[in-house]
């Protein structure tokens, strides 16, 4: 069953350059076991990357709380594909509120899966979590960038948007993307 304020009108299906089709929609409660199958899917690396953290799995308490968001301060697309029967997760792309302290911030966060990457989702995932974003009155994105993770900061770069920067402990990044002109 579907929240009373889930937002149906954000669902969009897309097909990638190689023909998979691919639909974009809001996250639900639902989802929790799609987010720790595709969890286990990806790599070390990728898990570190979005993280900050090595982790081997995405408990059932870290699944259901990444998969139950308001919609409003708090937000996330999900790509799924049909694959063996099934609905696969592809990627998901997030948002907090930070709140009072910095109004109109976000945090955020994208994470694709490995077999998945390189085929524009991330740009996808970005673009339907900023428009929607933006809608809702967030104006900042605040992403935690491990200074290694230099496809994220390339990623940044070519969004078009314009950010800014600053190390806030040795090797992280804050970087602050500007989704929409403040008011």
């Amino acid at each position: 069953m579907l929240p009373e304020n889930y937002p149906s009108e954000s669902i969009e299906e897309v097909i990638l350059r190689d023909g998979t089709l691919v639909t974009i929609r809001p996250i639900r409660p639902d989802d929790a076991p799609r987010l720790q199958a595709g969890f286990k899917r990806l790599s070390a690396e990728s898990i570190y990357l979005r993280f900050l953290e090595t982790t081997k799995e995405l408990s059932d308490e870290q699944a259901q709380r990444f998969a139950t968001v308001d919609y409003q301060t708090s937000m996330a697309m999900v790509g799924i594909i049909r694959e063996d029967g099934e609905e696969r997760l592809v990627f998901s792309a997030r948002y907090v509120c930070v709140g009072e302290s910095d109004p109109g911030a976000a945090e955020t966060a994208i994470v694709v899966r490995d077999d998945f990457q390189n085929r524009g989702l991330g740009t996808l995932a970005m673009e339907h979590l900023g428009r929607y974003a933006v809608q809702h009155g967030v104006t900042t994105f605040i992403a935690t960038v491990h200074i290694s993770n230099a496809r994220i900061m390339h990623f940044i770069r070519r969004s078009g948007f314009p950010y800014d920067r600053k190390m806030i402990e040795p090797g992280t990044w804050q970087v602050r993307l500007h989704v929409s002109p403040a008011p």
